[in-house]
């Protein structure tokens, strides 16, 4: 064995046992293991009887992989130097000869000069261009990643013939030689292709393959990636119900979201408040202006689609490059593109989406008109190049409709002093809602000359809902006084008439919503050799309008029936089966003897608002490639600009007394009565209600209430002062300025790639603040503040003030990515970011109480938190397409935001004898850090090396846990995802699920002895999903995609799981359709 070493060494050729040139066609079994090629050639000629001759020059320092498995002889070679610059050069039956496919020896010095190799990679089985294909010069460390349209460049490429390779999850590794002239481009095409079958059924490797496609992108997105990404691909869980992002993200590791009734709305990373995250549309900022956050800055799903994306990119970890306000991690959706396919494509999807409280028939609404329960869904895609492959248009819209009878029972629970714990009030709610969402995806791309392009990004989004939330109580109680008897229970409860303190009182929460989202976003991109320059800019806009007076109705028109008697009666606290008799009163089974013993007060009201947020922004990306030595280099560097502007009314409603034509102010007149539905019935259909149906309880009818206020306004007496100051508590407004400047180097050096980023970022605020006057100030003057003029004179004739800020702060980013192997890779990262305050501290009014001397006062001027996020994780790649991995943050958190705390008036931009003698109170940066840990297991691959049918297996799973340094609200501590996907043939079938444990809900400063409730959790809950097609043939699949399928409740209970508080259910949804593509 020395000898033959030796004679390698010396130059001479590696001689093994010579056979006949048959045995090389026979199946041996082969047992390599990873090793100098300088000892592992000569090895596999003896385990496989064969004669090799490879100049030994050309096998100082290459290493090749192991080999094993029973195989023929050319295969077993062909895996051995794969990878290696050797390359088979002859094969006469008697000797196989390699030679190199570069230049021999070490690689020549830039003396004998480079160039540089470009080129496309395209994935044959789905027709696509790919990114983050790895195109590596083999026996060099020269190495690329393919990006949009499957370019790719290699600088620094030794000039003469070199052997490049480009491998791709899933697909085989394509090599092919290049030559290279010094100062030149050479260009090359790379078609990768499947896998071959198991059997040499290589049709059926193809089709696994595109069905996976989505998921081997995600995967090589990861592995190129220099910053802490994760990446969900749309095809990746199959068929939707909806078209919503929520549905996609759910599925991702390490998140988890926020759900309103059926809906998901936002997302949580690693656990954080949904805030600290900001979403992209192609690097674009979203603007938001959300239901119900006239004080937060979180984007909401209710404003994005699906349609047209081709991915979600989470980044865990931020780069310089980006806005440094995502503390918890940004979320990029990536749009589909006309360059992506080499070959038109136009795709269509109709069909219909039902809930299990669907039916085939109409069914009446609270409108007490009939609705149909199933809705149409439709989707059509196109993409294609023009202008001889210069100009790409890639265009995507979908409507999506439908029906849920979201269906509440609410009992809430009173601590009393004396020990008892004991409900005050139980509440039925019906709750049909009717939902809709029409979007749209527009990208254009236009090849001014193959270095400079100029694009378009634009995504609309139009969601609009109504919902009739019936709220419906019946009281017998507060949270500190009981009006049961005395030997009553939790599950048997006896109540005596008593006066209002014992009535039925319907409250309903009756809205339509619309919420129209822009984003357009134009840029002109360079790519040179070693050069790029990227000018872009965006415009986003999003709304949330609440309509109600504008629909042709009212959202509340409360009716209440006093002065009863009633038992109730359960198996056991957690039963929502309450059997409930009336015992004494008006009959409330009688809709007209509704309002008719006391006065209800103001019981009309009209919400109407509008919250609207618009962002302008422009950026200007420069990158440098570089060949230092070994060292690949990449410089980055840019600037920034965007504006924001944010304003609402949202709280501004006003409201009415009903007091019908006889104009009765104790509104008890017979006249007086809320009309009520005629056709619709109140009833739960979603659970057992108990006997509660039928008791025949009356549906107030807010459409016919608001067709007397049209026709006769004079029966409704306004509420003018409270409407007048609600008005001026809520005309909020405030606007940013955010300027931008960063720089990054990326160097990679063998098997590391690092990352060393430095942005700057000043911020300026504008906030619209209401200066009003004390009470003492109005009353000194001759008027009151229950009175119109005397609150126009506090509030000074509804003028306002702007109060300006302005700050600016650095930040670092970076971290290293280490291959230790080809399938091993490491990855430690950091990111310093900020928060900047809710809107609600830089704007709204100021609040003096005259009595106390105290007064609250927005802070214009506060500053942001600021954080530092650590991130670490260690991904094993499974072949062909597959990982497993661990990873783990922490999140420090400095400069927390707190409200209520005393301040100097000059802080917060008053002069100390505005107020004399009066306490300043408002948000501040308090010292000290809060910290949340993570760690996330997961696993995710495609099982192709199964015998047969078993191949089309695929299997994922994640858990997650978070560690807070103390206790958080809406904070689930463990979180887990999974999924099962089996693709074969003509038929692709997924199941899905997740599972959140229980959390707490209530707000820190409850505790289990809390009057009210206590402390509530959201009990643990777990989601199933399917999703299946089946191909027709090759035009046409049938589908099917269900969330929540085993119709799994929303449970809310309070201190210990058995005391049920909350109890919701909302069925399945089901989508059925037929999908077309040509």
């Amino acid at each position: 064995m020395t000898s033959r070493y030796s004679i390698l060494a010396c130059g001479v050729a590696a001689v093994a046992l010579a056979v006949a040139s048959q045995v090389q066609a026979q199946d041996r079994d082969f047992d390599i293991p990873a090793q100098p090629a300088v000892r592992a050639i000569p090895e596999l000629a003896r385990q496989g009887q064969v004669q090799i001759v490879a100049p030994a020059r050309l096998l100082d320092g290459v290493r090749t992989p192991a080999v094993k498995g029973r195989m023929d002889v050319r295969t077993a070679l062909s895996r051995l130097i794969a990878g290696t610059p050797l390359r088979i050069d002859s094969d006469d039956g008697q000797v196989i000869t390699l030679k190199s496919a570069g230049p021999a020896g070490a690689r020549p010095s830039a003396a004998a000069g480079s160039g540089v190799v470009r080129g496309k990679v395209l994935n044959t089985a789905t027709g696509q261009y790919v990114r983050n294909a790895q195109i590596r010069v083999e026996g060099t460390t020269i190495v690329a990643f393919s990006e949009d349209g499957g370019d790719f460049r290699l600088t620094g490429v030794p000039a003469g013939e070199v052997t490049v390779a480009a491998k791709y999850a899933g697909l085989e590794t394509a090599r092919t030689v290049v030559t290279v002239e010094p100062g030149q481009t050479a260009a090359v095409t790379f078609d990768l292709t499947a896998y071959a079958a198991a059997g040499g059924d290589a049709v059926e490797a193809v089709t696994i393959t595109a069905a996976r496609d989505g998921q081997a992108a995600a995967i090589m997105e990861r592995r190129a990636s220099t910053n802490a990404k994760n990446v969900v691909a749309a095809d990746n869980f199959g068929a939707l119900t909806m078209g919503d992002v929520g549905e996609f993200m759910k599925n991702m590791p390490g998140v988890s979201l926020d759900y309103t009734e059926v809906d998901a709305t936002a997302v949580r990373i690693g656990g954080l408040d949904p805030k600290y995250s900001t979403f992209t549309t192609d690097g674009a900022r979203m603007a938001t202006a959300t239901s119900n956050n006239n004080s937060g800055r979180q984007n909401s799903f209710e404003q994005m689609s699906i349609t047209g994306i081709d991915s979600i990119e989470l980044n865990n970890t931020l780069q310089a490059s980006m806005d440094a306000d995502s503390p918890g991690g940004s979320i990029n959706l990536r749009s589909k593109y006309a360059f992506q396919r080499k070959s038109r494509l136009l795709r269509f999807q109709i069909g219909g989406v039902g809930t299990s409280d669907s039916t085939l028939s109409r069914q009446y609404l609270p409108d007490d008109k009939k609705h149909m329960t199933i809705y149409p869904s439709a989707q059509i895609g196109y993409g294609d190049v023009f202008l001889d492959g210069r100009l790409g248009v890639a265009f995507n819209a979908s409507y999506n409709a439908n029906f849920v009878q979201q269906d509440r029972v609410q009992t809430d629970w009173s601590y009393l002093a004396d020990g008892r714990v004991m409900p005050y009030q139980v509440m039925w709610r019906p709750g049909p809602k009717l939902t809709s969402r029409k979007a749209a995806n527009l990208s254009v791309d236009y090849k001014i000359t193959d270095k400079l392009a100029l694009s378009l990004r634009s995504t609309y989004s139009f969601y609009d809902v109504e919902y009739f939330n019936q709220y419906t109580y019946l009281i017998f109680g507060t949270t500190t006084v009981s009006r049961a008897t005395a030997d009553s229970t939790p599950t048997h409860i006896v109540v005596n008439p008593s006066t209002t303190n014992t009535r039925l009182h319907t409250q309903y929460s009756h809205r339509y919503a619309g919420t129209p989202a822009w984003v357009f976003a134009p840029k002109l991109e360079y790519r040179g050799d070693t050069f790029e320059a990227l000018l872009r800019a965006n415009y986003s806009s999003s709304q949330f309008n609440f309509e109600d007076n504008d629909q042709g109705f009212f959202a509340r028109t409360d009716s209440y029936l006093t002065r009863i008697g009633f038992t109730l009666d359960r198996a056991s606290e957690d039963s929502n089966a309450w059997t409930i008799k009336q015992t004494a009163g008006r009959s409330w089974s009688d809709p007209a003897n509704f309002n008719r013993d006391d006065d209800i007060g103001n019981n009309i009201r009209t919400s109407q608002s509008n919250a609207n947020n618009q962002m302008y922004g422009v950026n200007l990306d420069l990158k440098k490639l570089l060949a230092i030595g070994d060292v690949q280099l990449k410089l980055l560097g840019g600037a920034a600009f965007r504006t924001n502007m944010w304003k609402t009314n949202e709280g501004s409603f006003k409201q009415f007394q009903y007091v019908g034509p006889t104009g009765d102010l104790t509104q008890k007149a017979p006249e007086a009565v809320i009309p009520w539905t005629q056709n619709y019935q109140f009833k739960i259909h979603g659970f057992d209600a108990g006997n509660m149906n039928e008791q025949g309880w009356r549906a107030d009818n807010n459409y016919a209430v608001y067709d007397i206020y049209q026709a006769h306004p004079e029966y409704f007496v306004p509420d003018t002062v409270g409407n007048l100051k609600r008005q001026l508590d809520n005309n909020k407004k405030i606007g940013e300025e955010v300027s931008a400047a960063y720089v990054e180097a990326q160097p990679r050096l063998g098997k590391a790639q690092f990352d060393l980023g430095l942005r700057y970022e000043k911020t300026k605020t504008q906030a619209r603040v209401a200066d009003i006057r004390s009470a003492k100030e109005v009353t000194a003057a001759g008027m009151s503040t229950s009175t119109v003029e005397g609150l126009m004179y506090q509030y000074r004739n509804g003028t306002y003030t702007t109060r300006e800020g302005e700050y600016d702060d650095w930040f670092l980013s970076g971290g290293v990515k280490y291959d230790f192997n080809k399938r091993l890779v490491g990855q430690v990262a950091f990111s310093q970011s900020i928060l900047r305050p809710d809107y609600g501290n830089l704007g709204g009014v100021v609040a003096v109480d005259d009595n106390n001397l105290i007064v609250t006062v927005p802070n214009p001027l506060l500053k942001p938190e600021h954080s530092t996020k650590y991130y670490a994780s260690l991904l094993y790649y499974l072949e062909p397409s597959g990982v497993v991995g661990i990873s783990a943050y922490q999140l420090d958190v400095k400069d927390m935001q707190v409200t209520g705390i005393t301040v100097d008036p000059e802080d917060v931009g008053y002069n100390p004898g505005d107020y004399a003698g009066y306490t300043f109170r408002s948000a501040q940066n308090l010292p000290g850090t809060s910290t949340n840990k993570g760690i996330t297991l997961e696993y995710d691959q495609q099982l192709n090396f199964l015998p047969g049918a078993w191949r089309g297996l695929g299997l994922r799973a994640s858990v997650t846990k978070i560690d807070p340094d103390g206790e958080r609200v809406n904070l689930p501590k463990t979180s887990a995802n999974w999924g099962l996907r089996y693709s074969y043939g003509k038929l692709d079938l997924q199941l899905t699920g997740n599972w959140q444990d229980a959390y707490r809900t209530s707000a820190l400063s409850n505790t289990p002895t809390t009057a009210n409730n206590g402390i509530l959790y959201r009990a643990e809950r777990q989601l199933w999903n399917v999703s299946a097609s089946y191909k027709i043939n090759k035009r046409f699949e049938v589908m099917l995609a269900g969330r929540n399928i085993f119709n799994e409740p929303d449970i809310v209970y309070s201190n210990v799981r058995s005391r049920v508080q909350q109890y919701s259910i909302y069925g399945s949804m089901w989508n059925v359709g037929l999908k077309g593509v040509f």
